[in-house]
């Protein structure tokens, strides 16, 4: 999900400094918290901070019913590359995705981090699994 608002925000050419999580509970307790950072849009730097906030503010004892991540204090412009964190080959990288996400379509390329995550099979409402795998005792 935020791979996908990162592109949104670079083919606007777009920055975003204010990060905000929402997690709402299957009893509809809604938690809600933000963070600032410096502006960008790379992903590597939100998805840092998208986890951070989540891990504050997720009760492994509720099952979730809603997830939101939003972007705010957008301004417009290019990505100010940061001298000690940002290289040319993650800028390439970035670029050379964002070329293919516009000539193939925004879902035929991900993150190596975000494939192993898979909700197919999971069911939301109770937390269990309907995989065969998993049913079988695989997985």
């Amino acid at each position: 999900m935020t791979e996908k608002l990162c592109f949104r925000l670079r083919s606007e050419h777009k920055v975003t400094s204010c990060i905000s999580v929402k997690i709402r509970y299957s009893n509809f307790d809604t938690h809600t918290m933000q963070c600032r950072i410096a502006y960008t849009s790379c992903d590597h730097i939100i998805i840092k901070q998208v986890k951070e906030l989540f891990a504050k503010l997720f009760n492994r004892r509720m099952l979730i019913r809603l997830i939101g991540i939003k972007f705010s204090h957008l301004v417009g412009g290019g990505h100010q590359i940061n001298l000690f964190e940002d290289s040319e080959e993650i800028i390439n990288l970035y670029q050379a995705m964002d070329r293919m996400r516009l000539r193939f379509g925004e879902d035929k390329i991900h993150r190596a981090a975000a494939m192993s995550f898979s909700l197919r099979g999971f069911n939301p409402f109770n937390g269990l699994s309907n995989s065969p795998k998993e049913i079988k005792g695989g997985k």
